[in-house]
């Protein structure tokens, strides 16, 4: 009879404000369910009786009554207790499922505070740029609508391939090299077996972004970003786990001896958030100097393929 009491359980899960009427057809619901499933049992019971014995209880005997009263009283609690079984289960997956949406809703918000955050910085570069080298600027135009069509692509998926992260990086620094193309050299260095990895979309252009504003920005002879992925053991998470690291020289006479430059910090929040998303704690990231003049980034992420 689970389907029938699983009827009963949607039928509760969907009457809205619990009114009156609903919960006495849901109670009586439950009575006929109780009886019926105790007449069916007593029926059972005094034919197997009959099968070994060759006796035949009545029906409508007196012990016959009480027991399908005393029967059903106890159908009736059995069939609660189910029900709050089939309840507890629904809400459960509900929970999980409402869960899920949340995480995407906010996946998402943080993704919509990443684009606008990158296309203000790039817009800007690009208007710096129209009355100095028109030129190049117009080149920085057609880059940046193929960076938009990359977006627009992938703009659904929350996880895509390190290769196709990696292609939108380098579209970014070839942005970023028609401005500063006798400022900065670009190293990348990357495992061939890690390109067809999943991580989450546009989680490592913030690192970039940042390298190029904090590295190759403040300095006025040639800087070098390095961009390094790869697999490796980590004696932390005690696993193989995917590394991505972004190395940017800097100029430490900009500020403070070990200083970090002074930001909003927009995109290392979201990549945190973002992170802890996917992964719970199961990652490592962190950001520091290395040395004076060499700033590093560096997340470990579980392999997903």
């Amino acid at each position: 009879m689970a389907p029938i009491i699983y009827a009963l359980t949607k039928f509760i899960q969907f009457v809205g404000a619990l009114k009156f009427r609903k919960v006495f057809q849901f109670l009586f619901g439950c009575v006929l369910l109780a009886i019926f499933h105790q007449l069916i049992v007593s029926r059972l019971d005094d034919f197997i009786n009959y099968i070994n014995s060759g006796y035949l209880k009545s029906f409508l005997g007196h012990n016959s009554m009480v027991a399908l009263v005393i029967g059903s009283f106890s159908s009736f609690i059995e069939l609660l207790v189910i029900v709050s079984v089939f309840l507890a289960f629904d809400y459960q997956k509900k929970f999980i499922e409402n869960q899920k949406t949340l995480i995407a809703s906010q996946l998402n918000a943080l993704r919509m505070q990443l684009q606008p955050h990158f296309l203000f910085n790039t817009l800007h570069s690009i208007a710096s740029m129209i009355d100095i080298d028109t030129k190049n600027a117009q080149k920085m135009l057609s880059k940046l609508g193929a960076l938009l069509r990359n977006i627009l692509e992938h703009d659904a998926e929350q996880m895509i391939t390190v290769k196709d992260e990696l292609n939108f990086i380098k579209d970014y620094l070839d942005l970023e090299q028609v401005r500063y193309h006798d400022r900065v050299t670009i190293t990348y260095n990357v495992a061939e077996e890690t390109k067809n990895l999943k991580i989450p979309c546009m989680i490592f252009q913030p690192l970039v972004e940042n390298a190029v504003k904090y590295g190759i920005l403040p300095t006025v002879e040639n800087g070098e970003i390095k961009i390094d992925i790869k697999l490796e053991h980590n004696d932390v998470l005690n696993d193989d786990v995917l590394v991505l690291q972004i190395s940017n020289t800097y100029n430490n006479q900009q500020s403070d001896y070990y200083k970090k430059p002074v930001g909003t910090g927009t995109g290392l929040q979201n990549i945190k958030k973002r992170l802890q998303q996917f992964y719970n704690n199961n990652f490592l990231f962190n950001s520091d100097f290395e040395t004076p003049e060499l700033y590093n980034a560096k997340m470990a992420l579980p392999i997903i393929k």
